[in-house]
């Protein structure tokens, strides 16, 4: 049996990043930003499609963002190492790397949450969800099914993504009072100082102490705050070698934040499950945008 060809991907936010190996397979992939009325939940909703050779699966390494996903699959599910792909599937925040492998046709729509908002779509705090993938239904009941049913409606693409925010903006009706924007500012903060910020000077920031601040992490985001500085670091140290490949790894060390490039090695081995040179080695395959993806 020939191996799994390999990718990795990255949500960046505004736009989802992937490595290719040449022969990798290729989709269409866009997002939309949801209706003011759902931005204090939802982040982005992503939405994609592919088709995989069954001949030839393709394992997708996840690169942690720090973040929380429902995924609607709506063709072939993909699946994680010891279990089987889900119709419908809430992916808590993790400092870890996934691997995924897909085979066949697969289209998902992704609900990325906002840190501040997701517990009141999970229905519980963000933290029981950590490192986990759980079948929605387990959280939603029959409403997961329902709500699948009414994406696979649209066609698929953009309109599907957009039946998805039609679904979550009737879902979050009288629930936007019960966010919490300390979450979503303590994060902004770390994306902005790129993770580099002690967790006593973020609750500072913020006029809360560090144990109410470590609470507000656990309801509201999924992880430590540590931890999503760890990630923010991490992201910043991806996005500086998208654009200086050559540099060296002691100035890439130095300049976000590490302690010294052992420290660096050790944190591309926990967030990516690789080697900083394997990863370089890799290279960028494309950068898919969602205005490239929706035209």
């Amino acid at each position: 049996m020939s191996r799994d060809t390999e990718r990795m991907y990255l949500n960046t936010g505004d736009d989802p990043l992937f490595w290719h190996a040449p022969d990798a397979a290729g989709g269409v992939f866009g997002s939309i930003v949801p209706a003011p009325p759902l931005r204090g939940m939802v982040e982005r909703i992503h939405f994609g499609h592919e088709w995989i050779d069954p001949a030839t699966p393709l394992t997708e390494r996840v690169l942690p963002d720090g973040g929380v996903h429902l995924i609607f699959n709506l063709g072939d599910a993909p699946t994680e190492p010891g279990s089987g792909g889900h119709a419908y599937e809430a992916l808590g925040a993790r400092c870890e790397p996934t691997l995924v492998r897909m085979a066949g046709r697969v289209e998902q729509v992704t609900v990325t949450l906002r840190p501040g908002g997701m517990a009141s779509l999970l229905g519980l705090p963000a933290g029981e969800l950590a490192g986990q993938t759980v079948a929605l239904d387990a959280l939603w009941g029959a409403r997961a099914a329902r709500v699948l049913e009414q994406v696979a409606a649209a066609a698929p693409g953009r309109p599907r993504a957009l039946a998805m925010e039609a679904v979550l903006l009737g879902m979050a009706g009288g629930r936007a009072d019960r966010t919490d924007p300390a979450a979503a500012e303590a994060v902004r903060i770390i994306t902005r100082t790129r993770g580099r910020i002690r967790v006593r000077e973020l609750a500072a920031a913020l006029g809360v102490g560090e144990r109410r601040l470590g609470q507000i992490f656990t309801r509201h985001v999924g992880l430590a705050p540590k931890a999503v500085c760890r990630i923010a670091r991490f992201r910043a140290t991806v996005n500086l070698l998208q654009h200086q490949p050559e540099r060296a790894w002691t100035d890439v060390a130095l300049e976000c934040g590490f302690y010294d490039q052992s420290h660096l090695v050790n944190e591309f081995q926990a967030l990516a499950g690789l080697a900083p040179g394997d990863f370089r080695d890799r290279g960028c395959g494309f950068f898919q945008d969602a205005s490239a993806a929706a035209a």
